[in-house]
């Protein structure tokens, strides 16, 4: 028996079974559970309004106080039995009224050998990861503006950006990625620049490089485009087929990113700065610009950022190609490698990201849809997945959680990444 109360009236004991906001986007991994905590009290209480609770499967004790008053009903709140002239709102109608901006994804945070979500999520910490990317993006859009219009820049705000993310990274790796993946349809340059830089700091952590390579890197991730200040609007929007000229125009975009670097002494006496951003889009077969530099004759670190660089824009939507999953982008680097990457380099990342990276949405053979929470470093096929819905007009056959490493799952396979636009049928986005 299902009754709907305030999170008010919560208590420990209680047998929650349905959220008045889109399951997804709550704290929570399980789409029911008994409340065990006051945290999860607290939590429902800042996420929520209204809960259902199923009667029978709740302790006595839990809902003593609602038997010994009745309130009276909120009439902003709609009973489940109560007659009304239009129709009863679905989960995704009640979710939409209480969508905040705050409200994200559960984040990431790395687990015994395993990037993995915690049960719960930390509202406090996440909100602080969120408010330093926050303040990144508005540091460094300051500089660009400045940049746009012929001011001195100080590169002391750059500089904080990439220690801020730095330590955040260290910290809590698979949040700071988790949170750069929140993309909105039309990114700043500068939005941008913050995503390659969070990707390639993470990549370069994994890569066990020096705190001075990865600080290096965060500044060339963070100015790798710096130049396309100087590339006129109308072919920045440009929607058709570039000619040659056109073409040869936004590649300058690399040369005006070394003569900022030179034009700073602040970042001119940084020897491999020049070299990561005028060499982030040369390719391993040659065929990248502006050199055409070949194999190992591409520094090292540009190497890493030409291929944080490309999965960021991959994964992003632009106005000439919607955004790759994070399994399609990896698949298609995977088939560049030796080509257009060291192919070590690229099976390194694709082993920092998993190829089911944690937060990646996965419908299984049976038509359940999970979520990664963790990655297997023995088989990057076979992650740890939590179910979130089971197939049509059935329950879910499994537990909350499972390690397709174990040989008793060996039957459980994952057919295919899902996608926006799924997510949206399903009602899970």
């Amino acid at each position: 028996m299902r009754k709907q109360i305030s999170v008010e009236n919560v208590r420990i004991g209680m047998h929650v079974v349905e959220l008045d906001i889109n399951w997804i986007k709550s704290p929570f991994w399980r789409r029911e559970f008994i409340v065990k905590t006051e945290q999860e009290i607290q939590l429902l209480r800042e996420f929520c309004k209204t809960v259902y609770i199923d009667i029978m499967e709740s302790t006595p004790s839990s809902l003593a106080h609602l038997r010994r008053r009745a309130p009276a009903p909120d009439k902003s709140v709609r009973q489940p039995n109560q007659n009304t002239s239009s129709e009863k709102e679905s989960p995704r109608e009640r979710q939409s009224s209480h969508d905040t901006s705050s409200e994200r994804e559960v984040p990431l945070e790395k687990r015994s050998g395993l990037i993995a979500v915690p049960e719960l999520l930390s509202r406090k910490e996440l909100q602080k990861i969120e408010s330093h990317i926050a303040v990144c993006v508005n540091e460094v859009k300051e500089v660009f503006t400045r940049i746009s219009n012929g001011d001195t820049v100080s590169c002391e705000k750059l500089n904080n950006a990439v220690k801020r993310l730095t330590d955040d990274a260290l910290n809590d790796a698979g949040s700071l990625l988790l949170l750069s993946r929140l993309k909105e349809k039309e990114l700043s340059l500068a939005e941008k620049s913050v995503n390659v830089c969070i990707l390639t700091i993470a990549f370069s952590q994994y890569l066990q490089l020096d705190k001075h390579s990865t600080h290096v890197l965060g500044l060339g991730a963070l100015l790798h485009d710096v130049g396309m200040l100087k590339v006129p609007d109308y072919l920045l929007n440009h929607q058709g087929p570039l000619n040659k000229a056109q073409r040869q125009a936004i590649e300058y975009h690399v040369i005006e990113g070394m003569s900022f670097v030179g034009l700073h002494h602040e970042l001119s006496g940084i020897r491999e700065l020049r070299d990561i951003i005028g060499s982030h889009h040369e390719r391993y077969d040659g065929s990248g610009y502006p050199k055409g530099l070949k194999g190992d004759k591409i520094p090292y670190l540009a190497q890493i950022l030409g291929i944080t660089s490309t999965y960021e824009a991959m994964t992003r939507e632009r106005f000439y190609s919607g955004a790759s999953s994070p399994t399609q982008a990896l698949s298609r680097m995977y088939s560049w490698r030796a080509k257009l990457f060291d192919a070590q380099l690229v099976q390194q990342f694709i082993k920092a990201l998993g190829v089911y990276p944690p937060g990646c949405m996965v419908e299984l053979a049976d038509s359940q849809v999970a979520v990664v929470t963790a990655i297997n470093p023995e088989n990057r096929t076979r992650p740890v997945i939590r179910i979130l819905t089971g197939p049509p007009s059935s329950e879910s056959s499994y537990a909350d959680e499972m390690n397709l490493m174990t040989p008793e799952l060996a039957h459980v396979k994952i057919s295919r990444t899902l996608e926006d636009s799924d997510l949206a049928r399903l009602n899970i986005a």
